[in-house]
Formats: C-alpha cells, structure tokens, sequence
C-alpha cells in the first residue's frame, strides 16, 4: 500500500481527537501554535479541557487561534513573539506567567529549518535556526521551572524534536543538530528536575507535512514518503499531538527523560 496524496490516508474515527477532559483546569503555553502541528497540538489539549496560551509571530494569525480555541470550550490567550530574538523569548515566558494564575504544561514546538548545504549555512542561518530550535526552548523552560519550583507545581515541559536526529534530512544539517540538542536538553532537564516533579519529554516526528521546511510538500513528495515509510503513509499532525496529550496526562507522571520517535517505522527502514 502506498499513499499518493491525502485521500488515499486511512480515514480517522469520528470521536478521534474528540477529548475526555483529562487536562481541565491546566493552562499549557504552545509555542508556535498559530498553523500547523503547533495547531493541532493546541486544540487537541484544549480539547482534553486544557487553557492554552497561543504564540507565534503575527497577531492576526495568533488572534484566528485563539478564536478557534475559544469555540472548543476553553480560554485563550495570545502572545506575539519572534523566538528567533532572545529578547522575544525571555518576553514571552514573562508574559505568560503574569497573564494567566499557572502555566502547568509548556510545549516547545515552534522550530525554524532552512534548506541548505553545509557549504551554504552563514553565522546568521546557523544562529536563526539555534535561537528558535534550541535556545528559545532553554529560556522558556528556565523561566517556567523556576516559577514550578518557587510555587510547588509539578509542571510538563513536552519539546519537539525531527527523525534527522535519527536519520540525515538532505540539507537539513543545522536543524537536526539543533534538534539533537533538544533532546539532550530534554535528557538532561528531566534529570535536573525530576526531584521536583516536573517531568520532561521530547516527541520526534517523521513524515509530516506541517512540520518545518516540509510546507512545500507536493503530491511527488507524498507518494515517496508513502512507499518509503513501512506504514505506508505519510504523518498527520494528529499522530504526534496524541504523543503530546500523552506526555500531560495524570497517568503518566513517572515517565520522563524520554523522547518518543514517531514515523511510521521510516527510521528503522532507512537503517535496513
């Protein structure tokens, strides 16, 4: 089986996504939640009944995902910020503190990929690509855990990483090796603050569309990601924001440190 473009993927169940409620009462902050996986991600904790704090670059593009947040039932703010300057990222976790009473999961999402050669990449691609993906997560989570701590709350931090931490992405370099600091981040933050009982998980997507650099996806694009993934399609945001609800739940306050891979088995494939 093989998938050409999106009418051949497997329909979903109808209540799929649909929530039971199981995050009510948790505000989560959602970086780069104003398209894409970012999106979905946001309205799937929203509709498990958590608050979401929406980020991203535009107003107006923040202002639309708060709206379609808002209709699912719970509140929303919108923050504007630009992570690729640390100013904007220091900003944004201070802000997000002082608009809502908690912040009880931060989902680090937003990442920037520049299609390039090593030969290519300039000090001010290379430090673009750094801000976003790695050192913005950093900061973020330096002002969130330190709130946690100050206060007693045992907070979730969920960051997302790439399969090119597993498997090379052609001209990709930059953004999977700052992904691969994201998940040594993650390793090395749970460990830091396990004791206070914040946990730290990481989600590494294959595969999808809404992902960064793979906007452009033509139909060629997804009929080779279908016969090259041994699932036989290509990913939906929703398969990774399930792994993100999954990281929030009450049920799983013992599991941290982890990052989850989720390709379709692509990356054990491409090892074969």
């Amino acid at each position: 089986m093989t998938a050409s473009n999106t009418s051949d993927m497997p329909r979903l169940p109808d209540d799929w996504g649909k929530g039971h409620g199981r995050l009510a009462g948790k505000t989560a902050l959602v970086t780069g939640s104003t398209r894409g996986l970012g999106r979905t991600i946001a309205e799937w904790l929203a509709r498990e009944g958590a608050s979401i704090v929406v980020s991203g670059r535009q107003q107006v593009d923040i202002d639309a995902s708060v709206a379609a947040i808002e209709a699912l039932g719970v509140r929303a703010w919108g923050i504007p910020a630009d992570l690729a300057r640390v100013v904007d990222t220091h900003a944004l976790a201070v802000s997000a503190l002082d608009t809502v009473d908690t912040v009880d999961i931060v989902v680090n999402n937003a990442g920037m990929s520049i299609s390039q050669s090593f030969w290519e990449v300039t000090d001010a691609d290379y430090e673009y690509q750094a801000n976003v993906n790695v050192r913005a997560p950093f900061i973020i989570c330096q002002h969130m855990a330190k709130n946690w701590i100050e206060r007693g709350v045992r907070g979730r931090i969920v960051n997302v990483s790439t399969i090119g931490v597993f498997a090379a992405h052609h001209d990709k370099m930059v953004y999977n090796m700052t992904k691969a600091g994201v998940q040594t981040m993650t390793r090395n933050m749970s460990y830091e603050l396990g004791p206070f009982g914040i946990t730290v998980n990481c989600v590494a997507p294959g595969a999808v569309p809404e992902r960064p650099g793979n906007e452009e996806f033509t139909p060629d694009m997804y009929q080779h990601s279908g016969q090259a993934i041994p699932l036989g399609r290509f990913g939906r945001a929703e398969d990774i924001a399930t792994a993100v609800v999954y990281f929030c739940l009450p049920e799983t306050e013992w599991t941290t440190g982890q990052t989850l891979l989720i390709d379709g088995a692509h990356a054990a494939s491409m090892r074969g």
